[in-house]
């Protein structure tokens, strides 16, 4: 069933700011569940914590409606609010499901959800134009935080460095664990040693009450390091945050020590009745005395301590195996302490020596000389593991001389080749058998070593040779490609090498397999060569070699074919591809210009008439990138006034390049490169020189890897701007009178000016202000002689300033204005 989406609805009138919950009318859902518990009619409910409930971190509501649906799809309206504020309820909504009336929904978003809040609940069915009665109101507490962490202590075992530490291995001592919350019920606990490890998972131990504290008992089994790690666990079951006691256990057991019967392997010089030295030191004040045994129904004994708390007992085994030795220390007032446990192995095995701890190649033996280790041995047992742990049921017998020894000879063959060990025991004339005797073993497979020569090109031959380490190899077994129709068994060499050739008809992926046998029919491991046989053309250029470079160009490629029957060539180098007819005897040269340099690959494959194509060759090489070098700089003269385009010639050109124009005693000038030729010859920039001073100019280059700058001195020349040439002179047309509008006529210019300013003048006189195309005569005029001077513009060009011949004297027109 799909999540309903939450929506926000008010309905006040459902409830008032102050309801009580409502009982359930007739018809109404009913079988409500919260969160699989039962539906709870009092606040506050169930405490839930959602991350804890489900894998959709959702408390999810539920009941049964077993009305008659109406509608085709029946939808279950949910109301959740806080208790707080009913007024605010939340709804959500979601299909019946008819096959068994169900009525359910997933609260899923936590920001509805909040921690610490009371909610309520309650359903109806909307079922088209019919309305089922709400159901009974439930509650829940969502509660979604585990609290601080809980405090440990313990009298006996206090938390602290080693000095610290009062409780010793085998004493019991109280820890208390207290909750910093007020909603407690449990505590999740583990203990840990550092000598023994702890426990597989957490114990629980409930709290005295809602909130209240827990006790637990426990008993070390190792001295040392320490801790318990513990957890509050609230109503919801949330976990606090974690606390880790630490605390250190005194060691009360003593050390013990031999070098016999150690505990971390075995001394071969002794065994079943040998009796050995165990060294034993006491670790309590006061030890008079140690107290041992081994295992149960073992030698035991007591010992006396010296001043030092030392002591040697001599103790005879009188059982091969594992066993275990427990010595406890017990002081002058007859007190015991606890057990140390010495686990040792008392090896009855018998002794291998030969070819122990060495490979062998299939095919030859390992021989192995045993003694025994235990009295009356009349024969031996062996047998072999495999890789996967796996032992025969059967083990083979082999007779023991008069003195109990045995010789043994264990020959690698195919069927045991995943042999790991033997293990070998001695079995005395009653039947009793040792220990087992673990002997290493490896074996090589002896797969042959191939080398080749030649065969690289499709219908050339290639030579082989093959060598076996095993023995006395009487022949090889060789395969191409795995074809049945290419074996070929061949004798063995005098040395045991063998020598063979294949003519490769198939290009690509080409392997040869091959295995060695002896007289008696054992079988080496496979061994072989793979290589890749092509029919690619060759490709050779002079003037673009694979080791060494080329420059930037024009220069040829000649391809030459591998592939019968080609008779055009694919190729492509730094773009589309193209082709090219091969000649009659199969070869084809293309011409080809670096666009760049740097390196690159040539890709070109041969075709054959009928469409079918070779591999691919792949000619990689590196173009160098020719020097930089300024030669010229055109045009020769260019002038200041605007932005100037120059053209440089030269070699080794990069749109990258910082090009930079500097006028004699002028400033330098960044340029802007638009350009460059395909060849790098030649690069066309932009120059600022409306500011530049008149004069010669240098041009300078530089890479954009920064090394050093390539100059031009004298370049090209910079001139002052051309001036725009007037024809016609401008003119004032109008009536020259007071309150009268003259216009300025700009007259005519060469070239075309593309801008004109204005200036108006009496009696010679600039009129401040009087800058417009227009100008209104004021009566202050009246007597003085008008002009108008227009100054045109171009780009590139110098303004030039030209004035109108003078009007007649102003008049005082047909309105008289003030004087």
């Amino acid at each position: 069933m799909s999540t309903a989406t939450a929506l926000a609805v008010g309905c006040g009138s459902v409830l008032g700011a102050s309801a009580a919950p409502a009982a359930a009318d007739v018809g109404g859902p009913t079988a409500l569940i919260t969160a699989g518990q039962a539906c709870a009619p009092q606040a506050p409910g169930p405490y839930l914590s959602p991350e804890r409930l489900n894998d959709a971190h959702a408390v999810t509501l539920q009941g049964s409606w077993t009305g008659a649906p109406q509608s085709a799809d029946p939808q279950a309206d949910f109301q959740v609010w806080d208790v707080t504020r009913p007024e605010e309820p939340q709804q959500w909504r979601d299909g019946v499901d008819r096959r068994n009336n169900r009525v359910y929904i997933q609260l899923e978003d936590p920001a509805r959800q909040l921690d610490g809040v009371t909610y309520a609940w309650r359903v109806r069915v909307l079922d088209g134009a019919t309305t089922s009665p709400w159901s009974d109101t439930c509650h829940f507490t969502i509660d979604r935080s585990g609290g601080p962490a809980a405090v440990v202590a313990s009298t006996r075992y206090p938390s602290g460095d080693w000095e610290d530490a009062s409780g010793a291995v085998g004493t019991a001592g109280e820890f208390t664990f207290t909750s910093a919350s007020t909603d407690t019920v449990d505590y999740r606990y583990l203990f840990y040693s550092g000598e023994t490890g702890g426990d597989d998972d957490y114990s629980t131990v409930p709290a005295t009450g809602l909130g209240g504290p827990a006790t637990v008992s426990w008993t070390p089994k190792g001295a040392g390091h320490h801790s318990v790690t513990v957890y509050a666990v609230d109503r919801a079951g949330n976990w606090s945050d974690r606390t880790v006691y630490e605390f250190w256990v005194r060691e009360t057991r003593p050390s013990v020590f031999s070098s016999a019967y150690p505990d971390w392997g075995t001394n071969l010089d002794y065994g079943v009745g040998v009796p050995g030295a165990f060294e034993f030191t006491a670790n309590v004040q006061g030890t008079a005395s140690f107290a041992w045994r081994i295992d149960a129904g073992g030698p035991s004994g007591t010992v006396a301590a010296d001043a030092a708390g030392r002591a040697v007992a001599m103790v005879a085994p009188t059982r091969a195996g594992r066993q275990t030795l427990y010595v406890r220390s017990v002081t002058g007032d007859g007190t015991t302490h606890p057990e140390r446990a010495y686990t040792f192995v008392v090896d009855n095995a018998p002794r291998v020596t030969g070819d122990v701890d060495r490979s062998v190649v299939v095919g030859s033996s390992l021989r192995f000389h045993l003694a025994p280790r235990m009295p009356d041995v009349g024969s031996y047992l062996y047998w072999r593991r495999d890789h996967s742990g796996n032992e025969p049921d059967q083990k083979t017998v082999l007779p023991a001389g008069a003195d109990g020894t045995a010789d043994l000879t264990w020959t690698a063959t195919n069927e045991n080749m995943d042999t790991q060990a033997l293990l070998v025991q001695s079995r005395s004339a009653d039947g009793t058998l040792s220990e087992p005797r673990y002997v290493s073993v490896s074996v090589q497979d002896g797969h042959p070593y191939v080398t080749r020569s030649g065969g690289d090109v499709l219908g050339s031959t290639a030579s082989f040779t093959a060598r076996t380490e095993m023995a006395n190899a009487t022949e090889y077994e060789v395969l191409l490609n795995g074809d049945p129709a290419t074996r070929q068994v061949l004798p063995a060499e005098a040395d045991g090498t063998v020598a063979f050739r294949y003519t490769l008809t198939r290009r690509g992926y080409t392997y040869v397999t091959v295995v060695a046998r002896n007289a008696a029919g054992v079988r080496t491991g496979e061994g072989g060569t793979s290589w890749s046989v092509t029919d690619s053309p060759v490709v050779v250029s002079t003037d673009f070699p694979s080791s060494g470079s080329g420059r930037i160009a024009p220069g040829t490629f000649t391809f030459t074919p591998r592939q019968p029957g080609a008779v055009k060539y694919v190729y492509q180098v730094g773009g589309t591809e193209n082709t090219v007819t091969a000649a009659a005897d199969g070869t084809a040269t293309i011409t080809w210009t670096p666009p760049d340099s740097g390196y690159h690959t040539l890709y070109v494959r041969s075709r054959t008439a009928d469409g079918v194509d070779s591999l691919q060759s792949l000619y990689s090489f590196y173009v160098a990138p020719d020097p930089l070098t300024v030669t010229s700089v055109s045009p020769s003269s260019v002038a200041t006034g605007g932005v100037r385009t120059i053209t440089l010639t030269g070699t080794g050109f990069q749109q990258e390049d910082r090009v930079t124009v500097t006028p004699t005693g002028g400033a330098a000038l960044t340029a802007s490169v638009r350009s460059v030729s395909p060849d790098h010859r030649t690069l066309t920039a932009e120059v600022d020189l409306t500011s530049a001073v008149a004069g010669r100019a240098s041009v300078s280059v530089r890479p954009n890897d920064w090394s050093d700058a390539v100059s031009l001195a004298d370049a090209f020349t910079i001139t002052g701007a051309p001036a725009i040439r007037p024809v016609t002179a401008p003119a004032v047309i109008g009536l020259v009178a007071v309150g009268a509008t003259v216009r300025a006529s700009t007259g005519q210019w060469s070239p075309a000016a593309t801008a004109y300013t204005y200036q108006w003048a009496a009696d010679g006189t600039p009129i401040g202000g009087a800058t417009g195309a227009t100008y209104r005569v004021p009566a202050s005029r009246l007597g003085e002689r008008l002009t108008v001077t227009v100054t045109a513009t171009r780009p590139g060009y110098s303004p030039t300033p030209a004035t109108s011949k003078a009007t007649g004297p102003v008049t005082e027109g047909a309105v008289r204005g003030p004087r």
